[in-house]
């Protein structure tokens, strides 16, 4: 039986494996072929393509954007995407200045509220990486702050947490037009696990989305079930993956949570017919 992963984190986003270490892990558990999927940027591409391809193991250029809608928590995936084209560069460039300044500011917020943050070392330990909450919270847990990044998201960084602030982002419909755009094809990520976003799946049918993340560690079986369905009733494809971020987050690690490698093909197959 040949595996998958087409959800995975670099350090060049969230995640703390670099290129070299994913592609180390996938080539140990054997795994076939995989998709570097970092939020908002592609800086991790080139070497992991590169690398990849000297193991044998196929590879998919990817992405993670950000979307608006369900208050900043609606992802959009890109597959196959172009990652040297420019409106795609552009959208990048574009967030992660927000993200700069979304950080910067929450750190300045836990400060007002008596809690001491330095933003210098939350950009240390991001390492030049497009910046995010997780960066922030392990610089929480670093100081004794929190015990745990899971309890810096829900007393601090997420929405409703003292310090949390939403984040400039597309609509889900300028994600799925910029990722078209670059020859991608566009599919919603975990909708079992965004509160809301199994209903608003119809709506993203008609704004162009090529398919659905149904495989996925926070799904059950009922709910890969009715992504499934949806899919297939839309012609649609599938995806699934790890969404591993390595050790910053609570997601299973890649190797450990495997997607059947047929889905890779699919995915790949409609890429083919959408590109002739």
């Amino acid at each position: 039986m040949k595996y998958c992963d087409l959800h995975i984190h670099s350090n060049a986003s969230d995640g703390t494996f670099t290129p070299e270490e994913i592609v180390e892990r996938a080539w140990n558990y054997g795994l076939s072929g995989i998709a570097i999927s970092d939020h908002d940027t592609v800086a991790a591409i080139d070497k992991t393509r590169s690398l990849c391809l000297k193991k044998g193991i196929e590879f998919i250029p990817a992405i993670e954007i950000s979307s608006s809608a369900l208050d900043g928590r609606m992802h959009i995936l890109g597959y196959y995407i172009d990652n040297k084209n420019q409106a795609l560069l552009d959208l990048t460039n574009r967030m992660a200045d927000s993200r700069y300044h979304r950080i910067e500011t929450m750190c300045q917020k836990l400060n007002e509220g008596g809690i001491r943050c330095d933003f210098n070392e939350v950009l240390r330990i991001a390492a030049g990486a497009s910046i995010g909450r997780p960066h922030l919270a392990e610089h929480m847990v670093n100081k004794g702050i929190v015990k745990n990044v899971y309890e810096a998201f829900r007393y601090y960084l997420a929405e409703g947490g003292k310090a949390y602030l939403p984040k400039l982002s597309p609509s889900p419909e300028e994600a799925i037009n910029i990722i078209h755009n670059a020859g991608g094809l566009a599919i919603a990520a975990h909708p079992g696990v965004t509160g809301g976003m199994i209903k608003k799946l119809p709506e993203l049918v008609s704004m162009g989305i090529n398919g659905f993340e149904a495989y996925y560690p926070g799904h059950n079986h009922q709910i890969t079930s009715t992504i499934l369905n949806l899919a297939r009733s839309n012609d649609l494809v599938v995806s699934g993956g790890s969404d591993c971020h390595g050790y910053r987050r609570g997601t299973p690690l890649m190797g450990i949570f495997k997607v059947n490698y047929r889905v890779f093909s699919l995915l790949k197959d409609r890429y083919l017919k959408q590109r002739a």
